[in-house]
């Protein structure tokens, strides 16, 4: 039997759906390959992708425990239905966001870009939050998460 990578959208076409639907995309990448050979740690980079509403903090716990953006991005996909619910306010008198844009193109594709900051910070969870406004890059410690830079696009962070 093969490995196969899970058939899952590319994550620049869900970056555009978050963005559509005034969702924010929050990408965790950590880089744990200078692990490799340890049978006693993870080796690889790990990752996860959610969508969440825009005024939902970035949760400290959340670790990527996914071995590709890939599998990351299928399981996201498997929870867009109850995400999107989970989008809708509660209460009946605040009215459901309206995407108020019209078509966006797609971005850059994230991965590179994604794989050289993880790697700059190697053994730290980094979660990029994609919304509206911009991109902010955050960083996990042990004792919360902390917002590391802010920019318009992703790209920005390697300038």
């Amino acid at each position: 039997m093969t490995a196969v990578r899970p058939d899952a959208p590319p994550l620049a076409e869900l970056i555009r759906l978050a963005l559509g639907l005034d969702l924010a995309l929050e990408v965790s990448v950590c880089d744990l390959r200078h692990h490799a050979g340890d049978p006693l740690c993870l080796d690889g980079v790990r990752w996860s992708v959610h969508l969440r509403s825009r005024a939902a903090p970035v949760h400290p716990d959340e670790l990527p425990y996914r071995p590709s953006v890939e599998a990351a991005l299928a399981w996201c996909r498997e929870c867009l239905d109850d995400t999107v619910a989970a989008a809708v306010p509660a209460d009946p008198a605040e009215p459901v966001p309206v995407p108020r844009s019209g078509p966006r193109d797609l971005v850059a594709d994230p991965v590179p870009v994604l794989l050289r900051l993880a790697a700059q910070h190697a053994g730290q969870t980094l979660t990029v939050r994609f919304t509206r406004a911009g991109c902010t890059l955050h960083r996990h410690d042990g004792d919360g998460v902390r917002v590391v830079a802010t920019a318009p696009d992703l790209h920005d962070f390697e300038r």
